[in-house]
């Protein structure tokens, strides 16, 4: 016994089965759309993964699907870096009808101050303006969000990132602490070694001659040993007087030089070592300079 449905039942089913498939199919998408953005994030693939984040998080997708979709996607526009494209000409004034292109990838033919979103990683930038062509490689960091960056065209030097183009800094010169230090040396030596000893040497030679002195009480005046005593401590006092005023001189030119700009770093420190010693009937001293 065979049974007839009629062609109107038939195309009733088939019809009723058919928003069924299509929602098995859209579910099936989500899903694949949902696991191939988990790889492209994990890839740092940051833009693409967004694309598919957009796919599973539509109406039409399952909810606990499209609420991973959501969170994740929240996680991936903290993490995608974004620059801002400024471009300037040889005089310093902003310039908007500049190409620019980053990995053979064309991002505006246009400036208008909007954030560009890149995937992290070094990008290889291409500007043309103001009939100037130039490359530059940007390193943008993950969750780095609008960076400047910045293109000289017309002008000598190009720059990426902080705004304007560098400067080179001048280098600023310290204080020249050797001259300082050779200076105060100096005084110390002429005006307060030298003075010392012949304070000696005069007071040793008041002594001999007052009356009780061995100038006026020994037959034939002081010893030779008592002469060349007071001889050697005013030589000495001399040494110490030249060599003060010698280093006094020298520190004044060394300050003198190096703020004319014949010196752009002084040493951090200098010493200068004077000896004096007794030669003979005299005194010799020697004196020396340590940076």
């Amino acid at each position: 016994m065979s049974l007839r449905l009629p062609s109107c039942v038939v195309l009733g089913a088939l019809l009723s089965l058919t928003p069924l498939a299509a929602r098995a199919d859209e579910k099936a998408q989500c899903i694949a759309a949902s696991e191939k953005a988990q790889q492209l994030r994990d890839d740092r693939k940051l833009l693409k993964a967004r694309e598919q984040l957009l796919l599973c998080g539509r109406d039409v997708c399952p909810g606990p699907v499209r609420k991973d979709c959501a969170d994740m996607l929240q996680q991936v526009d903290a993490r995608t870096p974004s620059v801002v494209v400024r471009a300037k000409g040889k005089n310093g004034e902003d310039i908007v009808d500049v190409k620019v292109s980053a990995d053979g990838t064309m991002l505006t033919d246009k400036l208008d101050g909007r954030a560009i979103s890149l995937d992290p990683g070094v990008h290889a930038f291409h500007f043309e303006g103001a009939g100037v062509q130039t490359d530059q490689s940007v390193v943008v960091a993950e969750g780095e969000q609008n960076r400047v960056v910045t293109v000289q065209l017309g002008g000598p030097a190009v720059s990426v990132g902080g705004g304007a183009p560098p400067t080179t800094a001048t280098p600023s010169r310290g204080a020249p602490i050797g001259a300082f230090v050779v200076a105060g040396i100096g005084v110390l030596a002429a005006g307060v070694a030298a003075p010392i000893f012949y304070l000696m040497g005069l007071d040793q030679k008041s002594a001999d001659e007052a009356p009780t002195g061995c100038k006026n009480t020994q037959p034939g005046g002081c010893s030779q040993a008592e002469i060349d005593s007071i001889r050697t401590k005013l030589i000495v006092g001399d040494v110490f007087m030249g060599v003060g005023v010698a280093a006094v001189i020298g520190g004044v030119i060394w300050a003198i030089v190096h703020y004319s700009g014949g010196s752009k770093e002084a040493p951090a420190a200098a010493k200068l070592d004077i000896a004096p010693a007794a030669y003979g009937r005299g005194a010799v001293a020697s004196a020396t300079l340590r940076f």
